[in-house]
């Protein structure tokens, strides 16, 4: 599977998703315009209708959550810039620490997973994100979203977990990551829809930011809203584009040794790798060093498309920007507590 525009036209054509970019757009949100907006995320559902839920004053929250497989990779962190972005813009913002996913799904040890919380916990806080203006919680110990899990429970069977697997599943399967959709996984995708629905039964309009490989989590959960008789259409989703993986990987993933670089590595290392980048892919969207560059919360549209127009050239502006990318991603993953 390779992550590039046939793949993001595929999902959107067959979903009936609205392509976020210039002219297929006419919103804006928290200040952000379409052409900003593209730079960080390529399609949703009812992100229109969440930014004017926004603009009119009613009750509204992005939430995004993060697995906790080990030392956050490039990946990690640009979803979790994306959110302190947004709440830097303005909006109510949580960000949920996925230890109980990682417990059930990934089978490890509760200890270790807590250890591991810890530290994702100073990490949020060292990237940016204010607690006193937004939620950054765990999991575990929240028994309301517990219930509620078991209340959506009822309007979820078999099917809907087979159907919602993310599409990156036959991949993480060729590389051992696990078998088959285990009890426990479906536990854990079970939680996660209820992060969303906890959300939408207090009242307000969510907006959820996932990458474009898990859209279906946010569909799994409208599905078992509606059914609930909750107002699922304030339920929306917002997806990012996938970060090529090195060696050939189509993403990069904790789950997949080699496929990036994370926040375990020695600066030198990362220097190393990135440099080695040949970086020939011949679309924007298949470019890791193009992607990660998008993400930077102060890139807005005409920044992207200068340095992509740079890179397609080769202009020196793009080796410059390649190495002042390099810092700025060992300066952030510095901030990782060893």
């Amino acid at each position: 599977m390779k992550f590039d525009t046939a793949y993001y036209e595929n999902v959107i054509d067959q979903h009936r998703y609205e392509r976020l970019g210039l002219g297929a757009i006419d919103f804006a949100l928290a200040g952000m315009s379409p052409d900003d907006l593209r730079t960080k995320w390529v399609c949703h559902t009812g992100a229109r209708e969440f930014a004017e839920a926004v603009t009119s004053g009613q009750p509204a929250i992005v939430t995004t959550g993060v697995g906790l497989g080990g030392p956050p990779h490039a990946g990690t962190v640009f979803q979790l810039l994306r959110a302190i972005k947004l709440q830097q813009q303005g909006l109510d913002v949580q960000i949920v620490l996925g230890d109980l996913d990682s417990y059930n799904a990934r089978r490890t040890p509760l200890d270790t997973v807590r250890r591991i919380a810890d530290q994702y916990e100073e990490f949020v806080r060292g990237l940016g994100f204010d607690e006193h203006r937004g939620v950054l919680r765990r999991q575990e110990g929240h028994t309301d979203v517990l219930a509620t899990a078991f209340l959506l429970s009822r309007h979820l069977d078999d099917a809907d977990f087979q159907w919602a697997e993310e599409d990156l599943s036959g991949l993480y399967r060729s590389h051992g990551v696990f078998d088959h959709l285990s009890y426990g996984m479906k536990q854990a995708t079970l939680l996660m829809a209820a992060d969303f629905v906890q959300l939408l039964s207090e009242g307000r309009h969510v907006l959820v930011s996932l990458g474009v490989d898990e859209h279906k989590y946010v569909a799994l959960a409208r599905r078992g809203a509606e059914r609930w008789g909750l107002p699922a259409d304030r339920l929306s989703g917002i997806y990012t584009k996938m970060i090529p993986g090195l060696g050939g990987m189509p993403k990069m993933s904790k789950s997949i040794p080699g496929s990036g670089i994370d926040a375990s590595m020695f600066a030198e290392d990362i220097r190393a790798l990135l440099a080695a980048d040949s970086d020939t892919a011949p679309e924007d969207d298949g470019s890791a060093l193009l992607q990660m560059y998008a993400c930077l919360p102060e890139v807005d549209g005409p920044d992207y498309d200068r340095a992509a127009a740079a890179r397609r050239s080769s202009a020196p502006e793009w080796q410059a920007l390649r190495e002042e990318l390099t810092e700025r991603l060992i300066t952030i993953f510095s901030l990782w507590p060893k």
